[in-house]
C-alpha cells in the first residue's frame, strides 16, 4: 500500500488580496482582452468605435493610476527615510552642545547650538558653524594634562602653556597650567577648561617658527623639527637643539 501523504501541518501560503482577480491586472492585460475581442468579434455586429475609444481611456486612466500610485509610494517612503535620517544627525548634533570639543585643526571650544543644513549637520563653536565630521574629540578635564596647550588668561591675551594636572574647587575643574617666562623660570596657574583655544600637538608645531626654551633657560629661535620623543616627553629640535615640546613659549600658526 502507498503512503498517502495527508499534508496537515503544512505551511499554508499567504495571499495578498491586493494583488488577485481585478486588482493584479495591468494596462498590457487590458490591451491584450481588448485586442483578442477584436479579433473574435462578430463580423456582422462589430464593436462601436466609441465603445472602442472609451475601452482606450480606461486603460490609459488605469495606467496612469498605477504609475501615480508607484510614485506616491516612493514619494513616501523617501520622506519616511528623510525624516529618520533628519532626526538622527539633529540627535547627535545636539548632545554637543554645552561639551567642549578639538577640531580636526586643533582648535578648541564649546558647542552652543546645532542645526541641519543642505542635509548637513552643524555645530556652533567659538560663533562659526562648523560641520560635525570636523569635530575629532570630546574634551574632558583629564584629557588635556600633559597638552601644550594656547589659552586666554585675564587680560585676554592668549598664552601657551602645558596641563600639569586637575584640581576641584567647589564642584568645579579647574587646570594647572604652566608657562615657561624668557628666562626659563615657571609660573603655574589655575585656568577654566573652557579658556583652552587650541591644542598643539608636534605634528602642528612641526615646520613652524617657534621660541622655547630649554631647561636651563637657553632661549631659542627658529624653525620646529620633529625629533625623537624623550620618553612620553615629545621632543623637537631648534637650532639643532632637542627641546621638549612642552618648552615652547610661542608658536606662528599662519
Amino acid at each position: 500500500m502507498s503512503a498517502i501523504s495527508s499534508g496537515i501541518g503544512a505551511a499554508t501560503p499567504t495571499v495578498d488580496p491586493s494583488n488577485t482577480g481585478f486588482n493584479s491586472l495591468t494596462a498590457d492585460d487590458f490591451l491584450t482582452l481588448l485586442i483578442a475581442q477584436l479579433q473574435n468579434q462578430d463580423p456582422t455586429e462589430p464593436v462601436d468605435n466609441a465603445e472602442i475609444l472609451n475601452q482606450l481611456a480606461t486603460m490609459q486612466g488605469l495606467t496612469s493610476n498605477i504609475e501615480l500610485s508607484d510614485t506616491l509610494k516612493q514619494v513616501a517612503t523617501s520622506l519616511e527615510n528623510s525624516e529618520t535620517d533628519f532626526g538622527q544627525k539633529l540627535s547627535v548634533g545636539a548632545s554637543y552642545i554645552g561639551q567642549s570639543v578639538t577640531l580636526d585643526d586643533s582648535t578648541v571650544g564649546v558647542v552652543d547650538r546645532a542645526f541641519i543644513a543642505g542635509g548637513e549637520t552643524f555645530v556652533g563653536i567659538n560663533g562659526a558653524d562648523i560641520p560635525i565630521s570636523r569635530v575629532v574629540a570630546v574634551n574632558s578635564s583629564q584629557s588635556y594634562v600633559g597638552e601644550l596647550v594656547a589659552a586666554k588668561i585675564g587680560n585676554g591675551e592668549t598664552e601657551l602653556g602645558t596641563v600639569r594636572g586637575v584640581v576641584n574647587h567647589d564642584g568645579k575643574d579647574f587646570l594647572v597650567f604652566e608657562t615657561i617666562g624668557d628666562s626659563g623660570e615657571v609660573q603655574t596657574s589655575e585656568i577654566d577648561a573652557n579658556s583652552i583655544s587650541n591644542v598643539l600637538s608636534l605634528q602642528d608645531v612641526e615646520g613652524k617658527q617657534v621660541k622655547a626654551v630649554t631647561d636651563n633657560g637657553q632661549v631659542l629661535s627658529g624653525t620646529a623639527i620633529a625629533a625623537a620623543t624623550n620618553g612620553t616627553r615629545p621632543n623637537i629640535l631648534v637650532q639643532g637643539i632637542s627641546v621638549g615640546l612642552d618648552r615652547v613659549v610661542g608658536v606662528d600658526l599662519n
